[in-house]
């Protein structure tokens, strides 16, 4: 019944009589090229795999109104995603698909789902002591799908003791000596996997991907292993989700090519009318199923009065990733700041420099701003943070990524060590004609500004307050530097990351300041850079005479 289901789905979206986006209609496109081109690379499609997990869905009892445990009916959509995650194979017989990517609005039933998916994983899959982990980056996070997954089979006779045992964090099959648990960062076994299945739950909200690497890394040896993404939009694109997310969208485009990725997104099409209901099916493909009519306009209406719920209802509802409205400068224009300037490019300009010193077990930042480098700014930034930080891992970012790629010095110890990043700072000031270097006075004390004037450098040292009158004009300029897009960031992702963090305060003579909103999020980049910019214009204020005084702006 399930095949013809998805069978008729395929044909209802492209007749045009089932309303989705232009990504679902990419994915499907997709399948039938493959039906045609996909045996000249060693691929089938066998529907007889696809009704193996059909038919346990008929083993399966849910409970969709909270209250009643029912059979469980597959959706279109649904039965889409089976159809072609299980049905696809490789010349050998195993399984295609290693990883199917589902974005989809919320209250789809996607938790449901997925421990439905994680059920036959562990009950059916023909794998003898199979693994399979419901993931998440803190254990409590990856309970819910797993606690989900116990319930299912608890009320499914079926499936439920003695066939299985079931305890806190484990389920077990003792006939095939497998296993289902939790999985975070901090779970005592995340070293020791050898999954043969992973749900990876609202991957949005992952910070780092620590834990999915360690599943990838430990599956290496099973023969078709299988890693169900299955998330929401969120707020933050400079997490891993939403590059993954962008990668997909590569392959469902025919940019790239990955055989073993089956993506599927479901949201309203650029150029929709958000407004307007008859769009929200798209994002929402259990509309009057799981989703009730009711509860949406609620939160619609709430949307049409509060900006902030505006974002929210887009992005929770109509899944689309909306930057959070109180983010100072919007994330696509940062990624339109970058024009490919390269560090060769920059030996030897005139450059004004900018430091934000933090606490010895903190970040430290150094922006270099060149006022015309081929006729446009350029931002270089360079960062310090010692190696605990790195280990720690508590501002929840990739720090051991983006030291491998060179965005990050990591110096040895659980504090900088002064004298390696004074040392490297030197070098790399000596690389550039700097004409001007601006720190908080605050941090005088800081041993790298003391380092530096031993090295004879006073000359290029200035004074730079953090006030708000002081910071206003700075902060304006770099606004206007970035949201016009005249200035090269240089495809920075820990410059993007910060960007991301920053909010504004504004005084009663609307001037204005950066601030870190959120408190464990970082903006030192952001500051260092901004008093980049007030060193540059400090040096090139002039008294004009001839004027009584005035005190003129000269701008690039």
């Amino acid at each position: 019944m399930s095949i013809s289901l998805a069978e008729k789905y395929i044909k209802q979206v492209q007749s045009g009589e089932k309303l989705v986006c232009e990504y679902v209609r990419l994915a499907i496109k997709r399948h039938n090229d493959d039906l045609i081109t996909a045996p000249e690379r060693g691929f089938y499609f066998d529907k007889k795999a696809a009704e193996k997990v059909f038919a346990f869905f008929s083993l399966v009892n849910h409970c969709p109104d909270k209250v009643k445990w029912v059979p469980f009916q597959c959706q279109d959509w649904q039965a889409f995603i089976v159809y072609v995650a299980f049905g696809w194979k490789k010349a050998n017989g195993s399984r295609r698909f290693n990883y199917v990517y589902t974005e989809i609005a919320k209250k789809n039933g996607k938790t449901t789902f997925a421990a439905i998916i994680a059920t036959y994983l562990l009950f059916f899959d023909g794998e003898n002591e199979a693994e399979v982990y419901c993931a998440a980056t803190v254990e409590k996070q990856a309970r819910l799908c797993f606690d989900m997954t116990k319930r299912i089979i608890q009320k499914s006779p079926a499936l439920a003791p003695p066939r299985s045992t079931i305890l806190t964090k484990n389920i077990s099959i003792l006939s095939t000596a497998s296993k289902m648990e939790p999985l975070g960062r901090d779970s005592d076994s995340i070293e020791g996997a050898n999954p043969s299945g992973s749900i990876i739950d609202e991957y949005h909200v992952w910070k780092n991907n620590e834990v999915f690497d360690n599943l990838r890394s430990g599956a290496v040896n099973r023969r078709q292993p299988f890693f169900f993404i299955i998330t929401t939009a969120g707020f933050d694109k400079t997490l891993p989700c939403f590059g993954y997310r962008s990668f997909c969208l590569d392959v469902l485009k025919g940019i790239k090519q990955q055989d073993d990725l089956f993506p599927i997104i479901f949201t309203i099409d650029e150029g929709d009318d958000w407004k307007d209901p008859a769009n929200w099916f798209k994002a929402n493909p259990n509309y009057l199923v799981s989703v009730r009519q009711d509860a949406l306009s609620r939160e619609f209406a709430s949307a049409l009065n509060d900006p902030r719920q505006e974002v929210n209802f887009k992005t929770k509802h109509l899944n689309l990733w909306v930057d959070a409205p109180e983010v100072w400068i919007k994330d696509k224009k940062i990624l339109g700041c970058n024009y490919g300037t390269t560090d060769d490019d920059l030996i030897g300009q005139q450059c004004y420099a900018g430091l934000d010193l933090a606490s010895h077990v903190d970040i430290n930042a150094l922006a270099l701003l060149f006022p015309n480098v081929n006729g446009r700014a350029v931002a270089r930034l360079f960062f310090w943070i010692p190696e605990a930080k790195v280990i720690e891992k508590q501002d929840r970012v990739d720090y051991r990524t983006w030291q491998r790629d060179g965005f990050i010095n990591v110096t040895s110890g659980d504090v900088i060590d002064i004298d390696q990043m004074t040392s490297q700072l030197s070098t790399i000031l000596g690389n550039y004609e700097c004409l001007g270097l601006a720190y908080d006075p605050a941090k005088a004390y800081h041993g790298v500004i003391q380092n530096l004037q031993k090295e004879g450098l006073e000359d290029i040292l200035h004074e730079f307050s953090q006030g708000i009158r002081t910071m206003s004009e700075p902060t304006r300029m770099l606004e206007k530097l970035v949201t016009s897009n005249e200035i090269d960031l240089m495809h920075n992702p820990v410059l993007r990351w910060m960007f991301s963090n920053v909010q504004t305060w504004t005084d009663g003579n609307d001037n204005i300041k950066a601030d870190k909103g959120r408190s464990r999020e970082k903006i030192d980049g952001v500051v260092a850079l901004i008093n980049a910019v007030g060193e540059w214009q400090t040096r090139i204020y002039t008294v004009d005479a001839t004027m009584s005084g005035t005190i003129e702006f000269v701008s690039m």
